[in-house]
């Protein structure tokens, strides 16, 4: 039997020869047995289409409130009555949005999208009269395509083959691009556009979309803030996830994946960072001030937004039934993937919600704008915009907006998704995207200081020319590098002096430890105010130790030391396990004393950026640490976070080491009397214990679990391995590793890592602990590559040359089982040919 076609072909039909249904009455009953009382809701809406696709609309006003009914049934119900009977409501919804696509629905509303070009969508020197953009046929024109759009974008939500349709028709995006230049339809296209890309499993190019740079320039700031997400898709890569899996999962994903599709989100950021004006145009209006609401008694976010409801409702209390009406209404504009509360609402009301809801859609916008400047800082462009961001006054326009944010916590708590119980406040997110904005500007960055004010700057002079001798690493083996950042050093100095600074007494940076300082223990803030520090004196600088000092004077190296110290009695109740405060888990799931993880992390990356080769810094946390009970509990929350603290020792043992190597300066004999007298740094000098931090960090990682979050245990592993060959003592440490007990492999005092349970999953076993660390330097060896940014970090923080990693791992990883500097000479020989096979190109194809 003959199979009945859909509904559009039957339309279509009609209007070439004149045979075929003419009205639903006309449609086929096999068609309509297909979808029972479904058919009759979609067909006068193809037929209509049908007619003003080959016709023109007779009626436009009919159009419209034909097209907006059908949005209507697409759209829930916003009754109690709906809400308690959800399922059946979007199971209807979804059966209705799939029966208007396979009837041909779908192309039809791209054909009339396609058909209607909005005439000020077009360039008004072909016309030449302003008066084109003000006709009834235009603004019919637009009103059709924007209800068409919001249209199809219902249809692709409710029905995953129309999404997958949509988003492989390039017309129909590269159409949504050229009508962003109506200000009528730029935010309706902007929302299609984000779902056509968040449905891709690719990146578009935009310079394949032609003008677009023209059109985007052309748009005033509030338009073009409607952009700033679809922009940021389109700069952003592909998989989000890909940093949390592992290492060597990325690196087959490498392989497997052409080169071209790698580099589509870096031309897009190439793109963007290209269009002239951009960049001052995001950074202004996510910096724009006055920033509201702002009231002059409230003292906390909430009750900020809490008054300024209050103060609408009071002006306009006519306009909702109740204040819960409001709130929705506010809610769905900020959370966008909500319905438009413009269509439930009536004509006298609809005015207001838009003024109303202007306030929080500003607010989103704000944080689209954070993000997509904290996007383009990430690719190879990084230092071109770190330039045009410093010139452009980034420092001082962050540090007014940061003036603005309310830092004290609300009193009143709610359960969400995220927390049971949590106090967070629409504003939010916009904070921790202003920090993220930080961090990532200070990364690698040669303008860090624009974050400081003038007063601040001099301060700094100051005790650079205080400490200039106790500078940065000056080994041989750092020539290379350092050699580098010196001479593009004094250029940037030079350039420094023409930037603009934050005004006043505080800058940015100073602002960000003074909150950090303030903030409760298990405050959400804090791991990105620690973040934005620690990245802040991660850059090389000029002014070496002088930025650590900085940090110091301030007092946050004491306040730091004090978080891990007494977190037990400061963690609030939100944070608490099992019913007990003060309990945290460490890497390994593990219940631990001490600070939450997130905490430990950053607190522990911080201090060690703070101590990192600065012996002033050293002495101060030597203070701090004055008698063995405070010792030992230091050590123990070290020990019992492992992992996150790998970083502090590192920073430990390459400070120790690069102040007592071999001289006769003043530096060195200082060195020589403190680290050996220190209750906490003389811990750190014997070699078995350094052993012992070796064997544990191995333990925690395997080849197949390593991840950019825990490669940094690997690269301390292999830092205290390139130490001992320095100091000749490499061979007494592999032997010590290979003949060792699993107890002498311990730390601490006797039962305090079995009590904290942070090696029940950790396998001590020498021989298992020598096989393991010789593939893993396998895989280090060719996942890192001279040139790249991770190396060039690895130089930098470590002092060492990226040559001496590859001679340390050459000689660690020979197959010459008669060398006592290779690990195959202390495994058995059977073992050692097992491990010898083993090869990590084979395990990534």
């Amino acid at each position: 039997m003959k199979k009945i076609a859909n509904i559009s072909v039957q339309f279509l039909s009609s209007q070439y020869s004149g045979r075929g249904p003419c009205n639903i009455t006309q449609v086929h009953a096999e068609v309509l047995s297909r979808y029972p009382g479904l058919v009759s809701q979609v067909a006068p809406v193809m037929k209509i289409l049908q007619t003003c696709i080959y016709n023109g609309p007779p009626h436009p006003e009919d159009l419209t409130k034909l097209l907006d009914k059908f949005h209507g049934q697409l759209k829930p119900s916003v009754t109690l009555e709906a809400a308690l009977n959800e399922r059946t409501e979007n199971q209807q919804n979804d059966q209705l949005a799939i029966v208007f696509n396979k009837e041909g629905g779908m192309d039809l509303l791209i054909t009339l999208i396609l058909s209607y070009v909005p005439y000020d969508s077009l360039s008004k020197a072909k016309f030449g009269m302003e008066i084109i953009h003000r006709t009834r046929r235009n603004a019919d024109a637009m009103r059709i395509q924007k209800m068409c759009l919001v249209i199809l974008r219902q249809l692709s939500i409710l029905d995953p083959d129309c999404s997958l349709a949509l988003s492989t028709c390039d017309t129909l995006l590269a159409h949504c691009f050229r009508v962003l230049k109506s200000t009528t339809l730029t935010e309706t296209s902007c929302d299609l556009i984000e779902h056509l890309l968040l449905s891709r499993n690719d990146l578009v190019q935009l310079d394949g979309f032609k003008r677009l740079s023209d059109v985007l320039q052309q748009l005033d700031d509030e338009t073009l803030s409607q952009t700033y997400r679809v922009l940021s898709l389109a700069v952003s890569d592909v998989d989000e996830s890909e940093n949390r899996a592992s290492l060597l999962a990325q690196r087959r994903q490498k392989l497997n994946t052409r080169v071209n599709e790698m580099t589509v989100s870096s031309l897009n950021r190439d793109y963007v960072v290209a269009i002239p004006g951009l960049l001052g145009k995001v950074l202004n209006y996510a910096c724009s001030l006055p920033f509201v609401p702002r009231y002059p008694l409230p003292s906390t976010e909430n009750e900020q937004w809490m008054a300024w409801i209050d103060e609408n409702l009071s002006h306009n209390s006519h306009s909702f039934d109740t204040v819960g009406g409001f709130l929705q209404a506010v809610l769905e504009d900020v959370f966008r993937d909500e319905l438009e509360m413009s269509s439930q609402v009536n004509m006298d009301t609809e005015s207001y919600v838009a003024d109303a809801l202007e306030l929080p859609s500003q607010l989103t916008r704000r944080v689209d704008a954070l993000y997509l400047l904290s996007l383009l800082l990430t690719g190879s462009q990084r230092g071109k915009v770190q330039e045009i961001l410093a010139k452009l006054g980034i420092g001082p326009l962050l540090s007014a907006l940061f003036e603005q944010f309310l830092w004290k916590p609300s009193t009143t708590r709610h359960t969400t998704d995220h927390a049971n119980q949590c106090n967070c406040s629409p504003e939010m997110i916009l904070k921790i995207q202003l920090l993220r904005l930080v961090h990532n500007f200070c990364s690698h960055s040669s303008y860090k200081h624009v974050l400081l004010s003038y007063s601040e700057m001099d301060e700094l002079k100051q005790l650079y020319t205080e400490f200039e001798s106790s500078t940065v690493p000056n080994s041989a083996s750092n020539s290379s590098s350092s050699s580098a950042s010196t001479s593009s050093g004094v250029g940037v100095t030079t350039t420094l002096a023409s930037l603009p600074y934050c005004t006043g007494g505080s800058g940015l940076l100073s602002k960000i430890i003074r909150v950090l300082k303030n903030v409760p223990t298990s405050s959400i803030f804090r791991f990105w105010l620690c973040r934005a520090v620690e990245s802040w004196l991660r850059s090389s600088s000029h002014y070496g130790v002088a930025d650590q000092l900085f940090v110091i004077t301030r007092g946050l190296l004491q306040h730091i030391v004090h978080v891990l110290l007494e977190s037990e009695s400061a963690v609030e109740p939100s944070v608490v396990v099992g019913g007990v405060a003060g309990i945290a888990r460490n890497n390994n799931g593990s219940l631990v004393s001490g600070p939450p993880r997130e905490v430990a992390q950053s607190s522990f990356d911080l201090l060690g950026e703070m101590i990192r080769f600065n012996m002033e810094a050293c002495r101060q946390l030597d203070i701090l640490l004055p008698n063995e009970a405070k010792v030992s509990k230091y050590l123990e929350v070290v020990h019992g976070n492992l992992i996150d603290s790998n970083m502090f020792l590192r920073s430990v043992f390459l400070t120790m080491d690069h102040c007592m190597e071999g001289g006769t300066g003043g530096r060195f004999q200082q060195a020589a009397v403190f680290f050996p007298t220190s209750k906490f740094f003389s811990w750190f000098l014997h070699l078995r214990r350094r052993v012992c931090y070796l064997a544990l960090l191995v333990s925690s990682i395997s080849v197949d679990t390593l991840t950019l979050e825990n490669v940094s245990c690997l690269n301390t592993a292999l830092i205290i391995l390139m130490l001992a060959a320095r100091q000749g003592t490499l061979t007494n440490c592999l032997k010590m590793l290979a003949t060792a007990t699993i107890e002498q492999l311990r730390l601490g005092p006797a039962g305090t890592e079995d009590r904290l349970g942070a090696n029940k999953k950790r396998c001590l076993e020498p021989r298992h602990i020598l096989s393991s660390l010789f593939q893993l330097l396998r895989f280090w060896r060719v996942h890192y590559q001279p040139g790249d940014q991770s190396c060039i970090s690895l130089e930098k923080g470590s002092g060492i040359a990226f040559e001496e990693w590859i001679r340390t791992i050459d000689l660690l990883t020979s197959v010459d089982t008669t060398s006592p500097y290779s690990l195959l000479h202390y495994l058995p020989e059977d073992q050692s040919r097992i491990v010898q096979t083993w090869d990590i190109e084979m395990e990534c194809n």
